[in-house]
This record gives structure tokens, sequence and C-alpha cells, in this order.
């Protein structure tokens, strides 16, 4: 009898891998940002709005403590549900509105209102502006509320959310009671097998790609500064319970690997899940089926911390 393998790659992770596999991975245009960023927003549009869709999530662009945030609401929003969401984009690219794949779905499953701040991106605001920012707007929020929100965010979102983390240490600030990181660069400069051996299996991130966004994010910046590579921070029991994902084809799939060890002997409740075949971030398409499947993982993860 032939031997049938279970949990591999679907059909439709496997189509779209090849399609992926043409283009070309592309975050940082030193002569015209203005124009790549607008070629990702038509690209990333159809996705989003098919997200709007089938989730039937309220989106609004408001201001909230200065800081003009993204609010998406499902329509069976709970009381005292909110989660504080951060977009990805390689810190020079992407906006909350290209996300929505994810957090319409998250909103949809958790029952909670999602409040996606948009930050400043690099080249033209490098490093610390964005996170900063995030910091001030934190703040505002956890003075403000009366418990303060989940953290989730994705590739350079889940950077700064772990970031955040730090921060909120530093100013004595209460912890979230759970953060998910999808596809983290905890390490900026891409220290680990992955980024050495995985060059050519990612279609969404390449060695060019983000050395790129380093050089215009990070410049000349200590590459140990915990708050630009959070995997330097001391990080103690007090952290987060903390969900990451990845995929075997993930460029930075070292980065959450070491991540979630450097958090465990630490003390740190982490969980690192790695999707055979997948690749970087590849919760941002719903075209497969990997995609819900692990958004609905973390959903539950991120309801036991309401």
């Amino acid at each position: 009898m032939t031997k049938q393998a279970i949990g591999l790659m679907s059909s439709e992770a496997k189509d779209l891998y090849k399609e992926l596999s043409k283009l070309e991975s592309k975050y940082v245009d030193f002569n015209d940002m203005e124009r790549l960023r607008l070629s990702i927003d038509k690209d990333s549009r159809q996705n989003s709005e098919n997200a709007l869709a089938k989730f039937k999530c309220n989106v609004q662009d408001i201001n909230i403590y200065n800081t003009k945030v993204m609010k998406i609401t499902p329509k069976s929003a709970l009381k005292d549900r909110t989660i504080l969401y951060l977009f990805g984009g390689g810190f020079t690219t992407g906006c909350p509105f290209n996300d929505l794949p994810i957090t319409a779905h998250i909103a949809n499953s958790t029952q909670a209102t999602i409040l996606c701040p948009y930050y400043p991106l690099a080249p033209e605001h490098p490093f610390p502006t964005a996170i900063t920012d995030l910091l001030s707007f934190a703040k505002s929020i956890w003075e403000n509320e009366s418990c303060p929100p989940l953290l989730l965010g994705e590739s350079a979102g889940a950077t700064l959310a772990l970031s955040l983390t730090h921060l909120l240490q530093d100013n004595g600030m209460v912890m979230p009671k759970c953060m998910g990181l999808l596809s983290p660069a905890a390490d900026v400069f891409n220290e680990g097998d992955s980024s050495r051996f995985y060059k050519n299996q990612d279609p969404s991130l390449t060695l060019e790609s983000t050395e790129k966004v380093v050089q215009a994010y990070a410049g000349t910046e200590d590459p140990t500064d915990p708050i630009l590579s959070p995997i330097y921070g001391k990080f103690n029991s007090s952290y987060p319970k903390t969900l990451i994902t990845s995929g075997t084809r993930d460029f930075l799939l070292s980065s959450g690997t070491r991540l979630s060890r450097v958090m465990r002997e630490a003390g740190v409740d982490v969980e690192l899940r790695v999707w055979e075949g997948m690749w970087h971030v590849f919760e941002y398409y719903p075209q497969i089926p990997e995609a819900a499947a692990s958004l609905e993982e973390m959903s539950s993860f991120l309801n036991s911390g309401f």
C-alpha cells in the first residue's frame, strides 16, 4: 500500500508559492519611495476589500490621543476586548488597510476591536522615530483605558510590538496578557541559518531586500540596541504570554527560533509554531488554507488573554 504523507503544503499554497516566486521582493527604492508604496498598496487592495466583504468589519480612520489610527470593529464586538496591532512592510512600506486580511479575520474570530496606528516609515523617518511615536500612543492608552490591550504584529510590526514590551518594562507599565508575533525580525541584522541558507526559498524576502531595509531603517545604529533588535532585551517572566508563527521557508525563521529560545530561557511563556512549506507572513494570503488555520490558532491564543 502506498504511503500518503500528511501535514504537507496544500495544493493552493504550492500554486501561490510558484506565482509569488516570479515577483520581485522590494521594500526600498531610495529614488522613489512614494511610487513603491503606491504600487504595494494597489497590489494589496483586492485582498483587503475581500476581507472586509467576508468578515463584515467596520473600518474607520480616527484620531486617538493625537495619533491617526485605523479602528477595526467586528459586528459582534465585545466590551473590553482590544488588540493593539502593528502592520508590517519592512519599516519602509505598508499601512493598516493592507493588513486587513489579517486584522479583519482576527477581529471577527476574537470579537475584539483592533487599533492599528499609522506609524512613520523609513527612510524618511529612520529608527527610533516609529517606536518613539508608538510608545507615546501606548502611554496614552495605558493611562486612560481600564486594561491594556493585547499586542499583535506581523514582520516589522511584530518587531515593533516586541520592542514596545521592552519600553513598557523600562517605564514601569503593565504588560499585556498576550502577544502574537507573525514572522518577527527579532534581530534586524538577520543573524542565523535561515538568512544564509534560505536566500532563494522565500518569495517574500531576499537577502538583498532585507539588507536595504536595514540600511534605510537602522543605518549605523548599534545592532545590539534592544529597542532596534529586541532579541537583545532583558526578558523576564513578567513579559506577555507569546505565540510566534513562522514557516520552514521563512527567511526570518532563525529570528523566531532564536527569539523563542531566549524568551523561554528567561522564564517567558512562549510557543513557536512553524508551518511546513510556508514563507514569511504566509497568513497575509487568504488564498491558502494554511493562512486561515494559523489565524484561527492565533485567535484562540489571543482569546485566552481576555
